[in-house]
């Protein structure tokens, strides 16, 4: 997967800046791709064997074990959120995003990189089919989440969304949303 997406998260980890949040850091493929402009990195990773593997490879980094869907961090905090193919596993997307817009600053953005429910019948279709063996052998994602649907009636308003890796049965996109003024 990472050479499909490969270029994309670099492209989209650039335009991180400030204190940043990594939402389902994994093995840590986003660290190595930020800019020079972030002045912290947090890293959450809820999974035990992925958040033991990120504190070996980068002890300098503060990692908490929290789910997505109730962060352990202060409001306002982060002047960037990132996730990469961390939504389609999630027990719950709007949660996640309502959380993501609480801990961004006033005018801090989400950068994100996901997969989507195809648009295709015949793709959903498939999606659909293959959802089941898939969420079992590839760590819970799901293949048929409606995550353009989530992202447009979250709490965030999105700004950039475009479809990167088109695909029959995993389309990519990639955007930025923001907190927007109160």
């Amino acid at each position: 997967m990472e050479k499909m997406v490969g270029d994309v998260r670099t492209e989209q980890n650039q335009r991180a800046s400030g204190a940043t949040l990594i939402v389902g850091a994994g093995t840590g493929l986003d660290i190595v791709q930020l800019g020079s402009t972030v002045s912290r990195i947090l890293l959450l990773e809820p999974d035990d064997t992925m958040r033991g593997y990120l504190e070996e490879r980068h002890p300098d980094l503060q990692t908490i074990s929290s789910p997505a869907e109730s962060m352990d961090v202060a409001d306002s905090e982060f002047d960037t959120v990132i996730t990469s193919l961390v939504l389609c596993t999630v027990d719950r997307v709007d949660q996640t995003l309502r959380e993501i817009h609480r801990v961004l600053k006033p005018k801090g953005q989400y950068l994100f990189m996901e997969h989507v429910k195809h648009d295709l019948p015949v793709s959903q279709w498939l999606q659909n089919t293959v959802n089941p063996l898939w969420k079992r052998i590839g760590g819970g994602c799901n293949l048929n989440r409606d995550i353009r649907h989530y992202l447009f009636h979250s709490p965030l308003e999105v700004v950039e969304y475009s479809l990167v890796k088109p695909s029959f049965l995993i389309p990519i996109v990639a955007g930025r949303a923001v907190k927007a003024d109160i």
